[in-house]
């Protein structure tokens, strides 16, 4: 691809990197597990991915400086709440509450298996920790299916170019 463009960032650079990926529309979750002690923790993510159908699985890319990467790894187990269209203003006060106030019982149920589930996700995917595996900034964890829960709706919250957005239709 070329272009004229003078403020262009060369490929391959981080900046340039961040830029297309801004381009790039994506589901929000919320992925939570509990620590050691019995404590919820949280991230708001878009980096989730489905990986096989058999065995059911999910992968996450999750930064290993987030607060959930210890207890996620400890616990061995989570939870990804897609979160619906109506959920940006929510989103963004889970986000920017410090990680200890995130859970608010109101807000949270307790699945079986202990980890913190969103009573308003579209879906819930529960997952046992498969692997966990460093890549540069990034924790890869790939995460088998335990069980599945389906909201009422199924318009999903996106994030593009640094903004909650709503699908169109």
């Amino acid at each position: 691809m070329t272009s004229s463009n003078e403020s262009e960032i060369p490929h391959g650079t981080t900046e340039g990197f961040r830029r297309a990926m801004r381009a790039l529309a994506s589901g929000v979750c919320i992925v939570a597990s509990r620590t050691a002690d019995g404590q919820a923790r949280g991230i708001a993510m878009t980096a989730v991915m489905s990986l096989s159908f058999d065995p059911p699985s999910l992968l996450l890319a999750i930064n290993r400086t987030a607060s959930l990467i210890e207890p996620l790894i400890e616990n061995g187990t989570f939870s990804v709440n897609i979160l619906g269209e109506d959920d940006g203003d929510w989103c963004q006060t889970f986000t920017s509450a410090p990680f200890d106030e995130r859970f608010k019982e109101d807000d949270w149920l307790d699945h079986a298996s202990g980890v913190p589930v969103y009573r308003r996700a579209i879906a819930t995917v529960i997952c046992d920790v498969d692997a966990a595996d460093p890549f540069g900034t990034h924790m890869i964890v790939r995460g088998l299916v335990r069980d599945c829960e389906l909201g009422d709706h199924t318009r999903a919250l996106i994030y593009l170019d640094g903004s909650y957005a709503r699908a169109a239709g």
